[in-house]
């Protein structure tokens, strides 16, 4: 059995081929030579530097039979088109809010720093509703005084409230919901009723699209952690005397094999 391989070494060396595709050929030629956990390093750094010819050829497909009894290095290449598949799908989600969604500060940051974003743009939304730390929501209170009385600071504060909203998401963005722009001179001449309805249609569509896009921008931030974890694998060695437990035996097991 091979020694334990040098992942330094082996990822600088992987990233120099000149050859990408006859060094693939040669490593699953040569795998005898190697122990199954060395030969799926090599092919995570594989993975890693050279993923377009991944995805151009389907490997797990090309050497299933070339890879059977080698247990761990078939479920590098299952694990990676598994998780691209679905990144791929997120994408394609991604790009669609890329279109109707026009801020260009959102867009130059990470996916960490933009989960950030949308949630402190949640969290503003439903200020604007008087909601983001419970209470009664605006447009309750908005028809409660709308009945009581058309006082114009009332209406006058409702157009400050719609011009935030239409500022922070832009009008792509409702043309894209099937919300109506209206103007200032449209607002007025609404009835209470409709002032209402307009407020709620507003409040229940993009409280279920912020809702939605979070978890979308979640999703897609998890599978590419775990593509980044599978193409740099790390040799982890716990050095450790005391095993309390089966339970502790088997977690440090099930941990090593990652």
């Amino acid at each position: 059995m091979d020694n334990e391989i040098d992942i330094k070494k082996t990822n600088l060396e992987i990233s120099l081929i000149k050859n990408p595709r006859v060094f693939l050929f040669y490593i699953i030629t040569w795998r005898d030579e190697l122990s199954d956990n060395n030969l799926s390093i090599c092919l995570r750094l594989y993975l890693k530097h050279h993923s377009i010819i991944a995805l151009e050829y389907n490997l797990k497909q090309i050497f299933r039979d070339e890879l059977n009894g080698y247990k761990k290095s078939w479920n590098v290449l299952k694990d990676f088109y598994k998780l691209m598949e679905k990144k791929i799908a997120l994408i394609f989600i991604l790009k669609k809010w890329y279109s109707v969604y026009s801020n260009e500060e959102f867009w130059k940051l990470s996916i960490s720093e933009q989960i950030d974003y949308l949630q402190l743009t949640k969290e503003r939304f439903l200020g604007i509703y008087d909601c983001s730390k419970g209470g009664i929501i605006y447009y309750n209170k908005l028809y409660s005084l709308l009945k009581s009385s058309n006082n114009k600071t009332i209406m006058e504060d409702g157009i400050i409230r719609l011009e935030i909203i239409l500022k922070m998401f832009g009008p792509t963005l409702f043309q894209s919901m099937d919300i109506p722009l209206i103007t200032v001179k449209d607002y007025w001449e609404l009835t209470n009723e409709n002032l209402i309805k307009y407020f709620v249609v507003i409040f229940e569509k993009f409280s279920e699209l912020l809702n939605q896009t979070i978890k979308l921008f979640d999703s897609y931030n998890l599978i590419c952690i775990q593509i980044n974890n599978l193409i740099n694998p790390t040799i982890i060695k716990i050095k450790s005397n005391f095993i309390d437990s089966e339970t502790e035996y088997d977690d440090i097991q099930l941990f090593c094999q990652n």
